[in-house]
């Protein structure tokens, strides 16, 4: 564990309480700090709030879905990096091709989320 995972805060949004809780273990266990919402709405009033280093969030959801989400954390922060997460296929969807955008399919494999999250933090950082 490195002081930039103790120091991360990671943002979680899916409306599933178990995948919720079963992500926020997931991230805890990588070092990382994380902050959990059952919904797109109460994610952007914890994102109002806090500062995120990464924001992971289900793509179907009632509501706001994943895109929603993303499109109103680019109009907070534009270059928040977002890992949308999901079960369902998203191909040619150009939002997914996004610059900070990652999509992560379901189930969550521990190893390729600890991977995404350094590929997403790294290019985030300045240079």
């Amino acid at each position: 564990m490195t002081a930039l995972n103790q120091d991360l805060r990671i943002l979680l949004v899916d409306d599933n309480t178990i995948v919720r809780d079963m992500l926020v273990d997931l991230v805890q266990s990588l070092g990382y700090r994380a902050d959990a919402a059952a919904s797109g709405a109460e994610a952007i009033a914890l994102f109002d709030c806090h500062r995120y280093g990464v924001v992971l969030t289900d793509l179907v959801m009632p509501g706001m879905s994943g895109w929603d989400v993303l499109a109103a954390l680019r109009q907070r922060d534009a270059h928040i990096p977002v890992i949308i997460v999901t079960g369902s296929p998203i191909i040619g969807d150009p939002r997914a091709s996004q610059p900070g955008v990652a999509v992560l399919k379901k189930p969550v494999d521990v190893t390729a989320l600890d991977a995404m999250i350094k590929q997403m933090l790294h290019a985030r950082l300045p240079v």
